[in-house]
């Protein structure tokens, strides 16, 4: 069983390895946008703190979820789990393989509009259809089972810490995100804002 979690852990992974930099490869090559705007070009001293924070948590969940995938038994030796059970692995790959395409559904929703960090520097589009009628942030939704998952998948100290840290630091930043938008959208916005759900 343990070899089928970690397989199936590290397939989800590489696939969202693989869509997260796709998407940045086709925005920055078809429609020459540079999406990546995380803790880049920032006067606001809030919003870079709040995207350093996140950029350093999100490495280290990416990270630790690729290890973890990979070596399980070694770190498992000196990282003592606070559960072993098969079953409760298996919920935390389902909780992963949820969070993966709402995650994909989103980014892909979100069409040229899409960006990593608060983009202050070009215009783009409010999307409010499709999936993001059920939810202004989606994308971290599905990001949020993900940090949720991996601490059923591989329950630790490490991965509870990690889990906590990323879904404060991701709150963090959509509330700075929703100041940018009332700031960008004005009406519009607000009307979105108070007509769908922050996250579910």
């Amino acid at each position: 069983m343990s070899d089928i979690k970690n397989s199936l852990s590290l397939l989800l992974f590489l696939i969202f390895l693989f869509s997260y930099l796709a998407k940045l490869m086709i925005l920055k090559k078809k429609h020459k946008i540079q999406a990546n705007v995380l803790t880049k070009g920032k006067t606001d001293s809030q919003i870079r703190r709040t995207e350093v924070f996140v950029k350093s948590t999100t490495f280290i969940w990416g990270g630790m979820w690729f290890l973890l995938s990979l070596f399980e038994p070694a770190i498992s030796s000196w990282i003592v789990p606070l559960a072993r059970n098969d079953y409760l692995s298996g919920l935390g790959i389902l909780i992963m393989a949820l969070g993966l395409p709402i995650f994909i559904v989103a980014m892909i929703s979100m069409k040229t509009s899409w960006r990593v960090g608060i983009d202050k520097s070009t215009q783009s589009s409010l999307v409010t259809d499709g999936i993001y009628q059920l939810t202004r942030n989606p994308a971290f939704v599905g990001f949020d089972l993900m940090f949720i998952g991996l601490f059923v998948t591989y329950p630790n100290i490490l991965t509870l810490g990690i889990a906590v840290l990323n879904i404060w630091a991701i709150h963090h930043l959509i509330v700075q995100e929703e100041k940018h938008l009332k700031e960008t959208f004005h009406d519009e916005y607000l009307k979105y804002f108070y007509n769908t759900r922050r996250y579910v």
